[in-house]
């Protein structure tokens, strides 16, 4: 074969190879992009990173709970609490544990001398910022509305709240949910994540003696 022809076939083989690699790397673009518009990721991965539609990315996290005990959110009692805190707090300080965001989270996992109603205490404190003199606090249980709170000066407060029926059964893990109406960014440019609403002292749950009736105890979170 003359010289000339195998040039010209090494050349049509050059030119296809490149459209080849030209399909290959443009495929691999559209499927990156198509990744970046509709990716595969968890809920909780896309309500917190992609949609922003929650500043407290949900963890594995549920602590060991025995009806009665008080948990501390001091620093002392920072291993305790830790367990049950899944997202939106700081670390403990001296007098307590703040917010981070607009929501925040704890779970534990009950064990419960019977199968009674639960009574929550908490205490806490408002983070403030002249010239806001409250913070409102929505609580939730699994899910179900159990408390609203308006908390206001900057001393620890008890409060104290039955949780409701609904929340309740047939569950072995509580998750208590505390959304934020006025969080303060700590500056105008501030995310969201930062803002700052509470303190958190110290967690407690109690039996209320009530009783479940047996339609509750089939069913629940």
């Amino acid at each position: 074969m003359p010289w000339s022809n195998i040039a010209a076939a090494q050349s049509r083989a050059a030119v296809l190879g490149g459209y080849a690699l030209a399909l290959a790397l443009a495929g691999a673009e559209i499927s990156i992009l198509a990744l970046a518009v509709h990716p595969k990721v968890g809920p909780d991965y896309r309500a917190y990173y992609i949609d922003r539609t929650t500043t407290c990315l949900n963890r594995d996290a549920v602590g060991s709970y025995t009806i009665g005990e008080t948990i501390s959110f001091k620093r002392e009692g920072h291993k305790q609490a830790n367990n049950i805190k899944v997202c939106g707090w700081s670390g403990p300080a001296g007098d307590g544990t703040h917010s981070l965001g607009e929501t925040s989270r704890l779970r534990v996992n009950v064990t419960r001398p019977s199968l009674g109603g639960l009574k929550a205490t908490l205490e806490m404190s408002a983070v403030l910022r002249p010239p806001q003199t409250e913070q409102r606090v929505v609580v939730l249980v699994n899910g179900i509305l159990a408390h609203k709170m308006v908390l206001s000066g900057k001393e620890p407060q008890q409060v104290s709240f039955v949780i409701p029926q609904a929340a309740l059964a047939g569950a072995k893990t509580l998750e208590i949910a505390f959304d934020y109406l006025d969080g303060i960014p700590p500056t105008r440019s501030a995310s969201n994540i930062y803002k700052r609403a509470i303190k958190l002292v110290s967690f407690r749950l109690n039996e209320t003696g009530e009783k479940l009736s047996p339609t509750d105890l089939i069913s629940g979170p």
